[in-house]
């Protein structure tokens, strides 16, 4: 390597690397890096196990939530999309050599649009909260009206995607408030709040107290012809209503729970339903079927209006390799669990929140009634010492816990003190609960 430098070097008539760079000021270089002589592969493995080996994950009670949630995933779903032939596949935009990629998005396809009970989905997007967001510029784009009305229960982290992503528009979001009691969403003040400048309306089930909101099939009378936008959690639909049966116009969700397993914030997976009408409004890609030169059944790209492919003045998105793989992923799972596993599922998820409602009232100075209505995976929680506190309690026994309410509803924090969110799923069984129980009197 030296001689081939020292020839390149010569042909350049210099000395040394350095005369290459002598036009840039001696303090504005970068200074070599502390980087160790290089080692061996195995040398490497064995210092990335020693990394690793600080991390703990497994022997922890897991009652995080709010979102992203540890469930059960069959093992033929990673086994599915581990396949080269998936594993490999970028967008197929050779439709010729992809068909089994695009097959299994236009089955993903099917499938969401079947749970959510709703006319069309697209091929993914990022993740649940930029597919809100998308959803309400899509809603923009429909009718061109500029007030957007979203909970006061909203997560903060969707409210600033959904900001990022409207700026420039002109568009205004104003929230609506919830019945303080039950915490479903306050339908008055929906309608005082809803005139002819109000482009779409967002509603949550669960909501972001974890409420299942009774309240949310009569939005479509509340808010008359203002777009609706739902945000749903996709397992909870295996025993609610679909977005579809209370007139949503766009259905949203978070697919992480549809056999994507947690890995430091990602990868995730953004779902998006629409009615029919909309389709041609719709952000990213739509997988359809046709047939081939030869009359057999094909799959292509029917609609795919992004930037980089039509004039940007005219596009729909800048979405660019979306989460295909992790469609692919949601299209195995929900294949494998059919209707009757997502109804079992969704059952266990609910009966382990009423567990969980009762090991923790069980404990003196945590109450879990701050409302009314029924919850599905998330609860808030309040106790009698700090949030930082319980949570570190938590740790050091094992059990990761408690969500600072203040981290994903800053503006209510001062209305409920002390109170943090705990969350449950199918996995959950009496030995967690049994712990659960003995941290928070130990705390």
């Amino acid at each position: 390597m030296s001689d081939e430098r020292s020839a390149m070097l010569k042909s350049m008539n210099m000395k040394s690397v350095d005369d290459l760079f002598s036009d840039v000021p001696a303090n504005m270089r970068k200074k070599s890096l502390k980087i160790k002589e290089g080692i061996s592969e195995y040398e490497l493995i064995e210092e990335a196990k020693n990394i690793a080996a600080m991390n703990r994950y497994e022997g922890y009670r897991k009652f995080l939530g709010c979102g992203i949630y540890d469930r059960i995933i069959p093992a033929s779903v990673d086994s599915l999309i581990s396949r080269s032939e998936f594993l490999t596949s970028y967008t197929p935009y050779q439709p010729e050599i992809s068909q089994g990629m695009l097959q299994a998005l236009f089955e993903y396809q099917s499938l969401i649009s079947d749970l959510m009970g709703m006319d069309a989905t697209n091929a993914s997007m990022y993740d649940g909260y930029s597919a809100l967001a998308e959803a309400v510029r899509m809603a923009f784009r429909i009718n061109g009206k500029t007030e957007v009305l979203m909970p006061e229960t909203l997560y903060s982290g969707k409210k600033k995607v959904i900001e990022s992503y409207i700026s420039g528009l002109g568009l205004k979001l104003i929230k609506y408030g919830y019945e303080k009691d039950s915490g479903f969403m306050d339908l008055e003040d929906l309608s005082k709040k809803t005139n002819e400048r109000v482009s779409s309306v967002i509603v949550e089930n669960p909501n972001g107290f974890g409420i299942l909101d009774e309240n949310i099939t009569k939005v479509r009378e509340t808010v008359g012809n203002a777009m609706i936008i739902s945000y749903v959690d996709p397992v909870s639909l295996g025993i609610i209503k679909p977005p579809g049966e209370y007139d949503s116009d766009i259905a949203v969700a978070e697919g992480q729970s549809l056999g994507i397993h947690k890995n430091l914030g990602g990868p995730l997976l953004g779902i998006m339903s629409f009615k029919k009408e909309h389709v041609r409004k719709s952000p990213g890609r739509i997988i359809g079927e046709s047939v081939d030169a030869g009359g057999k059944k094909a799959y292509v790209m029917t609609l795919q209006t992004r930037e980089q492919h039509i004039r940007r003045e005219k596009a729909m998105s800048n979405i660019c390799s979306n989460q295909a793989l992790m469609a692919v992923a949601a299209s195995a799972y929900l294949s494998i669990l059919g209707k009757s596993g997502m109804k079992n599922t969704a059952l266990k998820t609910a009966s382990n929140m009423k567990k969980l409602i009762e090991t923790i009232r069980s404990v003196d100075g945590y109450n879990p009634h701050l409302f009314t209505g029924r919850h599905f995976s998330d609860i808030p929680v309040q106790s009698r010492m700090s949030n930082e506190k319980l949570r570190k309690g938590l740790l050091e026994r094992n059990i990761q816990g408690a969500i600072p309410l203040e981290d994903l509803l800053p503006d209510l924090s001062g209305r409920y003190g002390n109170t943090s969110f705990f969350s449950v799923t199918e996995k959950h069984n009496a030995q967690d609960f049994a712990a659960l129980k003995s941290a928070l009197e130990g705390i």
